[in-house]
């Protein structure tokens, strides 16, 4: 059977690695096509763009973006997870107002990023050491690029809820059309209109809201308990509440991790331009790896939810076994093919020699490992699946943000040397990772056992 002939799986029944594998796809190809359209974005204008530093201004401020805008998007993880435990239980009322309360949330919370990114994303770019060559272009596209906040949110929540059902090809082809456009309007943009900078963020913001309107119209039309209907839109405090007590945690983990990466990249900016642009590149390249590990996250954590929710238990521990496995494996073959074609797939982005040496120094002590931060993902999606949200961002929160400041301030000073600063990712991820599963392990066996045992 075709990934694409059936939109819908059934989670909780049928074999686990078929249909993990059938879900996983379609995220895994929007994840892919989402980074593409980045990396078009760094392609043009790098390749066309009238001002030289333009690749460079974009480029650092992903951190930035990411801390703000994760938060909020991370509200989404409490959308699946609740929707997908109501979903497993049979609570197709419970269901509904999940829907409805989360698309009043996207616009609540979209409205309080574009104001904050606006408010505060130029005096965080000058406290990151942001190089005078990239400051006015970075502050320019940060502003636009949070004007599409809105859009952005509440399609990530609702290609969540479409995912917690079993549909993971929808979300993939609205995806496709919004990415079409951003490369369309790129190109026209900056070739036809010689814009730089803000062209590329005008052209993504479109395309967001171009993606969110697919995905709301979509919703309307489904007749099941994920069908949207205007006049029941409002807020519904109990469901606000499961969904903050999942969706908060993750958003501050997201959150969190840019903070720690906003620091990274102030020892980057401290290195110089070539460093910088050496990171940018290379981060063009391992993104791939990341984007389709992170489907697996998304895959467990449905899986996980849904049969934890059915109280099929001897399915969580399939989904555990094959998610792991299968994120384990295909994170060596990933590491290992970037890390032996290093020069060609860096010399799409930046092709001057003294940056290749750099940026393959970055895929050597990041790509080749990244497998650990694919079972960082999937071990903090367990922990969530199962209602322990705020343990797994206080893991992470320490294992991974915390050591990376230490280490930017006490092993980086000693070395000052690039390769430093990468070695952290490995030694992080590993730390995180073996911690997350020793907890899941704990905590499963707990609930489980008061799940058979209620009255005890």
């Amino acid at each position: 059977m075709s990934v694409f002939s059936k939109k819908d799986i059934n989670i909780i029944d049928g074999p686990v690695l078929p249909n993990m594998l059938r879900y996983a796809l379609p995220i895994m190809l929007t994840n892919i096509l989402q980074l593409f359209y980045n990396s078009a974005d760094m392609f043009v204008i790098g390749n066309f763009c009238d001002d030289p530093n333009a690749l460079g201004s974009v480029g650092c401020t992903g951190s930035l973006i990411n801390m703000i805008l994760g938060v909020f998007i991370g509200f989404g993880a409490g959308v699946a997870v609740t929707l997908a435990q109501s979903i497993g239980a049979g609570n197709r009322e419970r269901a509904s107002r999940i829907v409805h309360t989360s698309f009043c949330l996207s616009i609540v919370l979209g409205i309080i990023v574009t104001v904050l990114g606006n408010l505060i994303s130029e005096p965080i770019l000058h406290a990151m050491n942001t190089p005078d060559v990239f400051l006015r272009g970075a502050t320019l596209y940060v502003k636009i690029y949070f004007c599409g906040s809105i859009a952005n949110i509440m399609y990530n929540f609702f290609a969540g809820i479409l995912r917690s059902r079993g549909d993971t090809v929808r979300p993939l082809l609205f995806s496709m059309a919004g990415g079409i456009v951003n490369i369309i309007l790129n190109l026209i943009f900056v070739l036809v209109f010689k814009m730089g900078v803000e062209g590329v963020a005008i052209a993504t913001i479109v395309s967001q809201f171009i993606s969110a309107v697919l995905v709301i119209i979509h919703m309307t039309k489904l007749n099941d308990e994920c069908h949207l209907d205007f006049k029941k839109l409002g807020f519904d405090i109990s469901v606000l509440k499961q969904l903050t007590k999942v969706g908060l945690p993750a958003g501050i983990q997201g959150a969190l991790f840019s903070v720690s990466n906003m620091i990274l990249q102030t020892g980057y900016n401290s290195l110089g331009p070539v460093i910088v642009n050496a990171n940018v590149a290379a981060m063009n390249v391992d993104g791939y790896i990341y984007n389709i590990l992170n489907s697996f996250y998304h895959t467990c954590l449905t899986f996980c939810s849904q049969n934890f929710g059915a109280k099929r238990f001897d399915r969580v521990k399939k989904v555990f076994f094959v998610g792991t496995g299968t994120v384990t494996a295909l994170g060596l073959v990933l590491g290992l093919f970037v890390y032996t074609f290093a020069e060609p797939l860096v010399g799409i982005f930046n092709s001057d020699p003294e940056i290749l040496v750099y940026a393959k120094q970055r895929l050597a002590l990041v790509a080749l490992p990244y497998f650990l931060c694919g079972l960082m993902d999937v071990g903090s999606g367990f922990l969530r699946s199962i209602g322990y949200s705020f343990r797994a961002l206080i893991i992470t929160f320490l294992g991974s943000c915390v050591l990376r400041i230490v280490w930017v301030y006490t092993v980086f000073p000693i070395f000052n040397d690039v390769r430093a600063l990468y070695a952290v990712f490995p030694v992080s991820w590993f730390i995180t990772a073996a911690t997350l599963f020793v907890m899941f392990f704990l905590c499963y066996k707990k609930e489980k056992k008061m799940l058979l045992n209620p009255l005890k």
